[in-house]
């Protein structure tokens, strides 16, 4: 793991190159903007409530998405023979998967910060007193726990297949998943999706944070187990 740096670094080298950084920091921040363009009668009752829930619709797009590239960039490093010239070169192919997950994870950090910024700054625009930040900051950064699953979850399908079934299958999966999140009723006790569940019914009278707390640290837990199977999956694929 003394390489890992060096790996991550390659990694976020491969996603400038090949202008995957751009979807994966700009859907976020897209998701944060929307409300920006949303009339105020259709952005919700309250400024805040609002802004957090069209961002919640934004996130429900943009963290499969960033699932679905994840996988089909391992299935591509897996099928054009990268990952076997790195273990040729006594490069663990769990660092490489690791790597990459750690790539993703800070892009994914960044633009869920910077999306959070942009709906706070609109929500501040239209609201007629001073909002309380806490609940809205802790439900954004419990979307980050589940966005980190979804990259696991992709890493894990693309271990398996190839880039194009990795990708539509890791779309398909985290998107259903975060989707029945928004019209499920009490969405907001569900283990993996706690802080997109609040975000998108962030009122007065119902901020469960501790939820949220519970979900991003099962998502992390999650996320950490899923990387371990990818992991194993690497390590005995034929490459």
């Amino acid at each position: 793991m003394s390489r890992l740096p060096a790996l991550t670094r390659l990694a976020l080298r491969e996603l400038w190159i090949s202008y995957q950084l751009i979807p994966i920091i700009g859907l976020p921040i897209l998701a944060g903007l929307v409300v920006s363009v949303v009339p105020p009668e259709l952005a919700g009752l309250g400024a805040v409530a609002g802004a957090a829930h069209w961002l919640a619709i934004g996130l429900t797009v943009a963290l499969p998405m960033a699932g679905a590239m994840a996988a089909a960039t391992l299935a591509a490093e897996r099928g054009r023979g990268t990952l076997a010239w790195m273990a040729i070169r006594a490069v663990p192919r769990s660092a490489v998967v690791m790597a990459w997950f750690l790539a993703f994870a800070l892009l994914l950090v960044v633009g869920i910060a910077l999306g959070g910024v942009g709906t706070w700054l609109a929500a501040l625009e239209r609201a007629e007193a001073s909002p309380d930040a806490g609940p809205f900051i802790v439900a954004v950064a419990g979307t980050v726990g589940t966005g980190l699953l979804m990259v696991a979850v992709g890493l894990v399908i693309g271990s398996l297949l190839g880039p194009r079934r990795a990708a539509v299958l890791t779309a398909l999966l985290c998107g259903g998943a975060l989707a029945a999140t928004l019209v499920l009723p009490r969405a907001d006790h569900q283990l993996i999706t706690g802080g997109l569940a609040v975000l998108n019914g962030l009122d007065g009278s119902n901020r469960p944070i501790s939820s949220v707390v519970i979900s991003a640290g099962f998502s992390l837990v999650c996320a950490a187990g899923l990387l371990v199977i990818a992991a194993a999956a690497i390590e005995h694929a034929d490459l």
